[in-house]
């Protein structure tokens, strides 16, 4: 057994206890019998220490400690008084059935508590599991009747969108092209589109598109986003770093979608750095034969409390955003049977990891074993 600093406190304490009472029993004349027949169950107290804190192992040694010093006080002192000495003899006998007995029920009391303690662990996780999935659950009802809500709202804006559209087609055709109306013509077609882009994106929302697999290197997409980052990078001052592991393994995936998922994190990662910073991603094999990705940058990040919100759809930080791309990149991750999570960095931003397996055929299910990662550090 390995003691520690109280482990040793203790001991320490049982040792003083045994060598008082052996002292006392040396320094007291025999004509005090009384005394020491109180002396004599003192020594019970250091052993019944001994035997609940250490065992049964440990009450036996103190008992035979306390015995070894006793038995020469009984022959030295009381030698001359037989009857006396017997009992006193018996009494080293009691020490020890006392420290076995004390011992073995205090070790069994022991491995109870701690069997109720991993009992009560066990519980506490199972539960804190239960709770996880009883929001997934609520939070998945909850975007179901939202998505259905959207498509129906989407469906009956674009119609009259695109009758806008036509419309101003018409009337730009009849106005003069030095007349100022034209800037007004301008105006409308320009918001029309604003508002069936943002259209788009609420069917996205809705019925997102059942994945396309096909075997795909994870590290030409990441290559090919970042081509069409690179001139917004340059634009914010942000240095773009890469480490990509040429000897990553092929995944079955939709090479439009997850390239759309890349685009989401690596654009809000050079969003988060509008002064200038560092983009860095790192490609590497994970644990369970998938793809980590770690997509880092030295942005302000979001705040902790809103660490729970942030794949909610129309949550967003940013001044004019939709609160969509994260929310869709989470489901287009799902569709692909795997998952994105998202924690604080210990010095700046965030890290969002997505998990994709490499297995054939991986679509809509959360969690499964095997994984792609990636780390997006806001």
């Amino acid at each position: 057994m390995k003691l520690g600093s109280r482990d040793l406190a203790k001991a320490g304490f049982i040792l003083f206890l045994v060598m008082v009472t052996s002292v006392l029993h040396f320094a007291t004349s025999t004509d005090y019998r009384y005394l020491h027949e109180i002396y004599q169950r003192v020594y019970y107290i250091p052993i019944l220490l001994a035997a609940y804190w250490y065992g049964p192992l440990w009450g036996v040694a103190t008992a035979a400690f306390s015995s070894a010093i006793y038995s020469y006080h009984i022959h030295h002192d009381w030698g001359h008084f037989p009857h006396y000495s017997f009992n006193q003899y018996a009494e080293i006998v009691l020490y020890h059935a006392l420290a076995l007995v004390i011992g073995f029920l205090a070790q069994k009391d022991r491995r109870r508590r701690q069997e109720l303690e991993k009992a009560t662990a066990e519980l506490a996780e199972a539960y804190r599991k239960l709770q996880a999935t009883y929001e997934q659950l609520k939070r998945a009802d909850r975007l179901a009747a939202l998505g259905q809500l959207s498509a129906g709202i989407a469906h009956e804006i674009r119609n009259p969108l695109g009758s806008i559209k036509g419309s101003i087609e018409i009337l730009e055709g009849e106005i003069a092209a030095d007349s100022p109306k034209r800037e007004f013509i301008r105006i409308i077609k320009e918001e029309t589109a604003r508002l069936n882009s943002i259209v788009g994106e609420f069917l996205k929302f809705a019925r997102p598109p059942k994945p396309s697999m096909a075997p795909f290197s994870l590290n030409e997409l990441i290559d090919s986003t970042l081509v069409l980052l690179q001139r917004q990078a340059q634009q914010s001052g942000v240095e773009i770093r890469t480490m990509l592991d040429p000897a990553l393994p092929a995944l079955s995936l939709d090479p439009d979608q997850i390239r759309q998922v890349l685009l989401n994190v690596m654009l809000n990662g050079i969003q988060a750095m509008p002064e200038g910073g560092v983009l860095e991603i790192r490609s590497t094999r994970n644990a369970e034969d998938g793809v980590l990705v770690e997509i880092s940058d030295t942005g302000a990040g979001v705040p902790e409390p809103d660490l729970d919100q942030i794949f909610d759809p129309f949550f967003t930080t940013k001044p004019g955003g939709s609160g969509l791309g994260l929310f869709i990149s989470h489901q287009l991750v799902q569709n692909h049977g795997g998952r994105i999570s998202a924690r604080r960095n210990a010095c700046a931003g965030m890290t969002f990891r997505i998990d994709l397996p490499r297995r054939e055929g991986a679509a809509g299910i959360v969690g499964t074993a095997g994984a792609l990662t990636a780390s997006f550090l806001v």
